[in-house]
């Protein structure tokens, strides 16, 4: 992996000691055949409206007020493939209809529960996932940034409108408990475990890890990171697909750090991208 001339990846270093990663989610629903959904965490924050009728996606808008890589917002480009399609009540669907790997990865995720909201009425809500830092030791076999870190014991919260409604002790990226919980990978076989839950528990569990992968951001310096193609990931979202992958120049600075400001969290949820 390359950095900025002169200086070196820092990787293993806990970047807030003792702190705290903070998700946030709102789904709202902006009168008949709209959803305005907003997403905000200490390296993202974005906004989208889906308008639908009549089962279907009428048209798709995208707002990005933070984003790590410059190439971020043009995830909006590739994101109008969903215009047309149906709406979902099972928020992992939304793979079916376009390719996730186009897409900006947190985009797609509100995406997807803006298509459930959107289908299934129920009420506008807020999620919030509540990651406590974790010690770590650097993996010295890593292929790449996703995999320097060796994660110890913790915890992860997920609330629903200011109650939890899901909580998980972990080990590494293995789930130890509670019950029915305890025992289930974080990586391989995830998706399947969550394909044989009911749509709601699903879905809280599928916010619960994504918020876990985020979290691993604050174990690191990415600011020495000049484009994603320095990370040496798969091309697994937009920016960091081969044609975006060397144009895509990180933003320093744009962190923000919310483990002691949750109310400054979701500025924009009134807004309709």
């Amino acid at each position: 992996m390359t950095s900025k001339a002169g200086q070196t990846p820092v990787f293993g270093v806990q970047a807030h000691p003792g702190g705290l990663f903070r998700r946030a989610i709102s789904l709202d629903h902006r009168g008949p055949g709209r959803v305005v959904g907003w997403l905000e965490d200490h390296y993202h924050h974005f906004g989208v409206t889906i308008d639908h009728a009549e089962g279907h996606v009428r048209d798709v808008r995208m707002a990005a007020p933070r984003f790590p890589w410059a190439t971020c917002a043009g995830a909006a480009v590739p994101l109008r493939a969903l215009v047309g399609q149906p709406l979902i009540t099972r928020a992992s669907d939304l793979g079916r209809l376009i390719d996730m790997r186009l897409q900006c990865t947190h985009v797609f995720d509100l995406v997807a529960l803006a298509l459930v909201q959107a289908a299934t009425g129920r009420p506008d809500r807020t999620y919030e996932v509540q990651v406590p830092d974790r010690a770590v030791t650097v993996n010295p076999d890593a292929a790449n940034a996703a995999e320097i870190n060796l994660f110890g014991p913790g915890e992860v919260s997920l609330l629903r409108d200011g109650e939890r409604v899901m909580h998980w002790s972990l080990d590494g990226q293995t789930i130890t408990g509670p019950d029915p919980y305890g025992g289930h990978s974080l990586g391989q076989g995830f998706r399947q475990w969550t394909e044989t839950m009911p749509e709601e528990e699903a879905e809280h569990a599928t916010i619960i890890r994504r918020a876990l992968l985020v979290a691993g951001g604050r174990y690191q310096d990415l600011d020495v990171f000049p484009t994603s193609a320095a990370q040496n990931m798969p091309a697994a979202c937009h920016s960091f697909q081969p044609g975006q992958r060397d144009v895509a120049f990180r933003l320093s600075g744009s962190d923000r750090n919310y483990e002691t400001a949750r109310e400054a969290m979701l500025a924009h949820r009134a807004v309709t991208p």
